[in-house]
């Protein structure tokens, strides 16, 4: 007769479950702070500067002198943000420049469609392929 009940601990798979949603969380993470960053217009490169990366609770600071024309240094910041994650967490991207609301509703020729609607949009397809 055979054996019933479960081959593997339950909370040997709640740890791996874990485990795997903490992978897709960084990874959408990822896909969706490459969209704002790639997106962000770069005339004087302070929007895509100030794009704040945190866990748990927003970083809503600004910097009027910020500057990142390579990208490199918002991509990094944004990187070790990630590498704080843990389970449950809520990754947060906030911009509070002083006229990022009027890029997000198009008014850049760089950016036309905006910034983070359109990496929302884009991380939203690319989550569900």
């Amino acid at each position: 007769m055979a054996k019933r009940g479960w081959s593997k601990s339950l909370a040997g798979f709640a740890d791996q479950v874990r485990e795997e949603e903490l992978a897709r969380l960084v990874d959408m993470s990822e896909h969706h702070v490459r969209g704002v960053i790639y997106g962000s217009p770069k005339d004087t490169s302070r929007f895509l500067a100030n794009n704040n990366f945190s866990v748990n609770s927003p970083d809503e600071s600004y910097d009027p002198e910020k500057r990142d024309p390579s990208r490199t240094t918002t991509l990094t910041n944004a990187r070790i943000a990630m590498a704080s994650l843990r389970y449950g967490d809520v990754f947060y991207i906030v911009n509070t420049t002083p006229y990022g609301e009027m890029l997000e509703h198009g008014h850049s020729g760089q950016a036309p469609q905006g910034v983070f609607q359109v990496a929302a949009n884009n991380a939203r397809e690319y989550a569900n392929r």
